[in-house]
């Protein structure tokens, strides 16, 4: 009896552990350096990588680094420099990975590619940034 109860009581609690609402994966656009795409009307041209101190993968850090990257957005015939900052923002920063936001959708920055390796640092050339579009909520 005693073990019935505790299988009832696992089933129950695992139940409404597993009711989350199930997220929609985020789907990247790649826009390497210096190129440009359009999403929902809006172009997104990928200018430099200002700076890329990320930690490189394999190596321990003192601090995790950041990734900042600059970008033009147009929209409506009106463009706009933005600067992104993907990890760590210093006092008096805030972290942005926001392109544009209308009243319908946003289109935000995910990472910047590639992540630096031990083996990479200093030399990474290639860069791509991944963005997406998503409702505004």
């Amino acid at each position: 009896m005693k073990n019935s109860l505790f299988a009832i009581l696992i089933l129950i609690s695992s139940l409404s552990f597993g009711q989350d609402s199930p997220k929609t994966p985020k789907i990247g656009v790649k826009v390497p350096e210096g190129e440009t795409v359009v999403l929902k009307g809006v172009s997104v041209k990928f200018l430099e990588v200002i700076e890329d101190s990320r930690c490189p993968e394999g190596v321990n850090c003192m601090w995790a680094g950041r990734a900042i990257v600059k970008a033009e957005v147009t929209s409506n015939g009106k463009t706009e420099e933005v600067t992104l900052i993907f990890g760590e923002t210093r006092p008096g920063e805030e972290k942005n990975t926001n392109l544009f936001t209308s009243d319908k959708f946003v289109i935000n920055g995910l990472t910047l590619n590639p992540y630096p390796t031990s083996e990479s640092t200093g030399k990474d050339t290639g860069y791509v940034l991944l963005i997406c579009e998503e409702k505004n909520s």
